[in-house]
């Protein structure tokens, strides 16, 4: 077995981390996306797709789905619960993709079957976003401009790890089953604004726990499926520039969850489109615009987020989430796009269809060097019907972005808005548990 290469580095940084002390603002970094994450399952429970998908699944005994409502394998109800904490599109950002709805759902049903701790899970989860960030940073380009969905083919990998570090799997284990995830991992642009979008990303979390249970039967795979010429991130990179070569930047002294840190939706849509919504909001309120008094509403954005946002006529509330137009006029007659502006009858109505016609984007050629494929910053300017321009440039970062991170108060308030979108009861204690995480001694206490 090759001694030297990423699969290999991986293997034995995932095999040795669990026994690594977490320090405090990464206990409360991944705590944070525990809560975010749990609130946005609230919110999806009821959601179409997982009625689809609860009913095509089999009962089974090891962990808990939906809040107590189904128990099910630990693969699917990690399934099940990826795919309600995905469906609504509201769930955190980073990395290329939404790492807490992959990896949240994936060690929450493990941990369940294996009765793991609170800390535990904690831990599974720095270690999981840290395979992630691993992989990710080898990719210049925007995995956005071509046909792979990074989210469910990164997010495969990085819940494989984070399982294998919850069994405590050797190293030998663990490349094992990082090889077999290579082979799991799957998922593509083409199904966004439909159901397949958040099943897809409930998928990469049971592949984790599938790649795991399939290395501890004994299944092998290649020992550089990663790095290979033939391998996954050769295969998945838009232009071929990725990086193998370069040694592995893994160091348990020094996770780089808190470095990085998440971005917090503030709104139930593709994050492509928050810094519009941010700042059109702003422009209406500040100038005290009705929709009417507008004329025309033009964005400029980065390219992949132009391409992502590929509904200029959205039809169905799916769609909504990957339509620029419906969230400016959103945005314009009602000052926030939330679950209210995310309805079929919503998207249907007159009023909201005739300002699609307002809005048009202009593609911006610089990048980001922090958010690939993003302009490094977006603008909004609005004409109004009597001859005034109002600007809003140099967005940078949406609200609820790492570096302009939701406080508690705000992050619990969200978390309730959820739950009460999700018909859900007893949040309160729920999300009093989950702020109590890393002393619980039983993770199936939360009954998730």
């Amino acid at each position: 077995m090759l001694k030297t290469g990423l699969s290999a580095m991986l293997s034995r940084f995932v095999a040795a981390a669990p026994l690594t002390a977490l320090p405090a603002d990464a206990i409360d970094a991944s705590k944070r996306a525990f809560i975010d994450t749990v609130g946005v399952m609230l919110a999806g429970r009821l959601e179409p797709a997982v009625a689809i998908m609860k009913s095509y699944l089999p009962e089974g005994n090891e962990a808990y789905a939906l809040f107590g409502e189904r128990r099910l394998s630990a693969r699917d109800a990690a399934l099940l619960n990826g795919v309600a904490g995905h469906v609504l599109d509201f769930d955190d950002v980073a990395l290329h993709g939404h790492p807490s709805v992959v990896l949240v759902p994936a060690i929450l049903a493990e941990a369940q079957r294996l009765n793991a701790s609170g800390m535990d899970a904690l831990k599974a989860y720095v270690i999981g976003f840290e395979v992630w960030t691993e992989l990710g940073s080898r990719e210049p380009d925007a995995y956005h401009l071509r046909s792979w969905h990074p989210t469910a083919v990164l997010g495969t990998m990085a819940a494989t790890g984070a399982v294998a570090a919850l069994n405590r799997l050797s190293e030998h284990e663990t490349r094992q089953a990082l090889s077999i995830a290579a082979s799991l991992a799957s998922g593509v642009i083409a199904n966004f604004g439909s159901h397949m979008k958040a099943i897809q990303v409930g998928r990469a979390a049971a592949n984790g726990i599938e790649a795991v249970r399939l290395a501890q039967a004994g299944v092998g795979g290649a020992a550089d499926a990663l790095e290979s010429p033939h391998g996954l991130l050769h295969g998945i990179s838009p232009r071929n520039h990725v990086d193998t070569e370069t040694p592995a930047r893994l160091v348990e002294a020094r996770w780089r969850l808190p470095e990085l840190g998440l971005s917090v939706k503030r709104y139930p849509v593709c994050y492509a489109s928050h810094r519009a919504i941010d700042g059109v909001i702003d422009l209406v309120s500040g100038a005290r615009l009705s929709a009417a008094e507008v004329k025309s509403v033009t964005v400029g954005l980065g390219a992949a987020p132009a391409r992502t946002l590929k509904y200029s006529r959205p039809l169905t509330s799916l769609e909504a989430k990957f339509s620029l137009h419906h969230n400016v006029a959103a945005a314009l007659l009602d000052r926030q796009v939330g679950f209210a502006q995310l309805t079929d009858e919503y998207v249907r109505r007159p009023d909201v269809i005739r300002l699609y016609e307002k809005t048009s984007m202009q593609v911006l050629k610089d990048e980001s060097p922090e958010q690939p494929g993003m302009a490094t910053e977006d603008w909004v300017v609005i004409e109004t019907v009597d001859g005034r321009r109002l600007e809003r440039g140099a967005i940078r970062y949406a609200r609820g972005h790492a570096r302009s991170p939701l406080s508690d108060e705000e992050l619990d308030d969200k978390f309730l808005d959820c739950a009460r979108h999700g018909q859900a009861r007893e949040a309160a204690d729920l999300l009093s548990s989950l702020r109590r995480l890393e002393t619980m001694n039983h993770i199936g206490d939360l009954k998730l």
